[in-house]
């Protein structure tokens, strides 16, 4: 890519976040002059990949949609999810790279097919937006709630462990069948994922590998709004390989979706002990202790006792802990054999 290739993209890389001073960013980074960045974004705006507004010193830059498309569509007997994820849908994406469009392909018919069979809902919601730098996929239903669901079926006391049964992945036996491995895996397709249902938003960014967990607004139904770069190398295959081609029997629990969203401590060891519902064997354990800034003793021992439950020579680890929570947990390991 010669240097005038190199300049464009890096405006459409970075338009999103500086609309107002991607022309100064630009100069910065490649240290031309105003007129050349402009002449550069005159020949975006020209091949309708940007569009501006507002008066000179005003003035903003945005990406234009490639695709713009939303649909409602009545559940019935007759939707079937292949041929509206065939016929309706994926004709919008054709433009996309062949990897994106698979990943695109298998996740959205995988979540029409839970909806239709389970969701309980007279309705679904679809809704595309393409760029150049982000695809957004946004799927909403007025069922019963993907959470509530879960935490009925599995009778679980409270919702956010719906969410930790959702998180645990392909370990899990999940007789809602499809948000077992097919959720699972759409979560680590793209590079981020959020679910607003019953009351609560868990966002999981594959990039970073964290889990994050809100309040929500969205109490009847369920949202999904699943993102992902366009340009991302990534595979469906890659992703299948990594998730389920693992020597190792192992896991990792994000802790951050058992806690209040309005407070950052933990200590209810029944809290700890709802983590090890259908887990019957494990290899290898990890406790992932993001945004996560307190837990008290006897959560930490309920952790570690119901690992060596399930298997004495467990491999008992965690991450993104602070040093109180280090204390605790090793104390907890020295304790409890």
């Amino acid at each position: 890519m010669n240097s005038h290739g190199k300049i464009k993209q890096f405006i459409l890389n970075n338009i999103s976040l500086h609309q107002k001073d991607i022309i100064y960013t630009a100069i910065n980074q490649f240290g031309i002059s105003r007129q050349a960045a402009l002449k550069h974004m005159n020949a975006l705006i020209d091949d309708n990949k940007v569009m501006a507004y507002g008066k000179t010193r005003d003035r903003r830059y945005q990406l234009i949609p490639q695709v713009n498309f939303n649909k409602t569509l009545p559940i019935d007997s007759n939707l079937i999810s292949y041929e509206v994820t065939q016929k309706q849908i994926l004709i919008h994406l054709e433009s996309l790279s062949k990897n994106i469009f698979q990943i695109c392909e298998y996740s959205i018919e995988a979540l029409l097919s839970n909806i239709i069979d389970h969701a309980n809902a007279s309705s679904l919601y679809v809704k595309l937006f393409l760029t150049y730098s982000d695809l957004h996929i946004i799927i909403s239903d007025n069922g019963s709630g993907l959470l509530g669901n879960i935490k009925t079926k599995l009778g679980l006391s409270n919702t956010q462990l719906a969410a930790i049964e959702i998180a645990k992945g392909q370990i899990t036996t999940n007789p809602l069948q499809n948000s077992g491995d097919a959720l699972n895996t759409i979560f680590h397709l793209f590079d981020r994922v959020k679910i607003d249902s019953s009351g609560f938003g868990i966002m999981y960014n594959s990039r970073k590998k964290i889990w994050e967990i809100d309040y929500s607004k969205q109490i009847q139904g369920t949202r999904i709004h699943l993102q992902i770069n366009p340009n991302s190398k990534r595979t469906v295959q890659n992703v299948f390989q990594k998730l389920f081609n693992k020597q190792k029997q192992s896991i990792c629990v994000p802790i951050i979706l058992l806690k209040n969203p309005s407070k950052n401590s933990l200590n209810s060891n029944l809290h700890a002990k709802s983590i090890f519902r259908n887990i019957n064997y494990l290899e290898e354990i990890q406790f992932d202790f993001y945004h996560i800034d307190l837990i008290g003793p006897a959560f930490a021992d309920e952790l570690v006792r119901q690992s060596r439950s399930i298997d004495r020579d467990v491999v008992i680890d965690w991450i993104n802990s602070n040093e109180t929570i280090d204390l605790l947990m090793k104390r907890a390991l020295e304790r409890i054999f």
